[in-house]
């Protein structure tokens, strides 16, 4: 904040990341050194669950200083839905677990809003989801059943290139042959398309243009 104003740009609001409760003297510390009022010094206390953190902040009157600061009407919210979300979020009991199948497991960002769709699907439907992250690259016909054995569902996502695509066919594979719930994203549903192509209709080349531009059976061309 010092930089900020030795800059000329001065903070109208001040929100403290903290592990613990912070003291209203730290508070009136940090509001007299950062020169802003110290209603505007807010804090947000790591919690239990991402979806909390809204509340939180409406409880320490963040929504009526920025609509103050913006002169906009500061009429109460509605959060009966949300808050009833969060009470059902906090509260489940029973678990699913969803092997998430791709070859950027190792950068789980890389399918964050496929994780946070799984999350409120489960909430949604009043279950936890337990994801399991599986590398594709090191799935084979061998170790599949191990790898995949106590899932309740199988999820390949997007993704680009050939690499790994294999690994995700034969997970694609065993989840029809062994009836598990299958879902196919953009790749994924490209991928259960050749794999149906190869091991039900017996186009053994059946691959998409993208990855073998040499097959005769192109059952994906884009």
């Amino acid at each position: 904040v010092k930089e900020l104003l030795s800059i000329g740009i001065q903070p109208d609001v001040i929100v403290l990341r903290s592990e613990k409760p912070i003291g209203e003297d730290v508070k009136k510390k940090i509001a007299l050194f950062c020169n802003v009022r110290e209603d505007c010094v807010i804090e947000n206390l790591d919690l239990p669950l991402l979806y909390e953190v809204p509340l939180a902040l409406r409880d320490e009157k963040l929504d009526e200083i920025v609509c103050r600061r913006l002169s906009l009407d500061t009429r109460g919210p509605d959060l009966s839905d949300w808050i009833s979300m969060v009470h059902t979020a906090l509260s489940l009991t029973d678990s699913v677990k969803i092997a998430l199948v791709g070859k950027y497991v190792e950068l789980r960002d890389a399918y964050l809003s496929v994780a946070e769709a799984l999350t409120h699907g489960g909430i949604g439907n009043h279950v936890n989801v337990d994801v399991q992250w599986v590398d594709s690259e090191k799935i084979t016909d061998e170790n599949v059943g191990e790898v995949l054995k106590d899932v309740d569902g199988v999820l390949v996502p997007g993704g680009f290139g050939e690499r790994g695509i294999e690994g995700m066919i034969i997970a694609i594979r065993w989840a029809r042959e062994n009836k598990v719930p299958f879902l196919g994203i953009c790749l994924g549903m490209q991928l259960a398309i050749v794999e149906y192509a190869r091991d039900v209709m017996g186009l053994k080349d059946a691959n998409s243009a993208e990855f073998d531009p040499q097959s005769k059976n192109h059952v994906i061309d884009l």
